[in-house]
């Protein structure tokens, strides 16, 4: 036999446990009437992506127009060429007004390595292939000959 607190309590527990399940039937039935994703909410979500697009474009426009992606300070300073050494280590050479400068650039640290006394002309025209850049070139050729 039960005694009688162990029955109270048995029933109070039937009834909370009935009481959630029919919330949860009704909270379930509430989120599956509705649509998912709602026309207010797209339009929301892509006037924020124009927003967000627009300031970068605005961003970038004004940085543009202030001179700072410039390469060059009033075409005094400007880097002629440059040759990676290692994973973090450059030589850069410098012109500075008239004069070069050979620099050595690491993580910690800006090293000047040589100041040259006769300038050195770049030829930035001219171009370079590596290996694989000759090979393809030279097989398109081939392909265009072919035809």
């Amino acid at each position: 036999m039960m005694k009688p607190c162990a029955k109270i309590l048995l029933t109070l527990c039937l009834i909370v446990m009935s009481q959630i399940s029919q919330a949860a039937e009704q909270a379930t039935a509430k989120t599956l009437s509705t649509p998912p994703v709602s026309t207010s909410a797209l339009f929301e979500t892509f006037l924020g992506l124009i927003l967000v697009l627009s300031l970068i474009a605005f961003l970038a426009w004004l940085l543009r127009r202030t001179g700072r992606f410039q390469m060059t300070a009033n075409g005094e300073m400007k880097i002629i060429a440059s040759l990676a050494l290692g994973p973090r280590e450059r030589a850069v050479l410098l012109q500075v007004g008239e004069q070069q400068l050979l620099v050595g650039v690491t993580a910690q640290q800006i090293q000047t390595l040589h100041v040259l006394d006769k300038n050195i002309t770049s030829n930035s025209n001219e171009v370079t292939h590596s290996g694989f850049a000759k090979k393809l070139h030279k097989m398109m050729q081939q392909g265009d000959s072919e035809t």
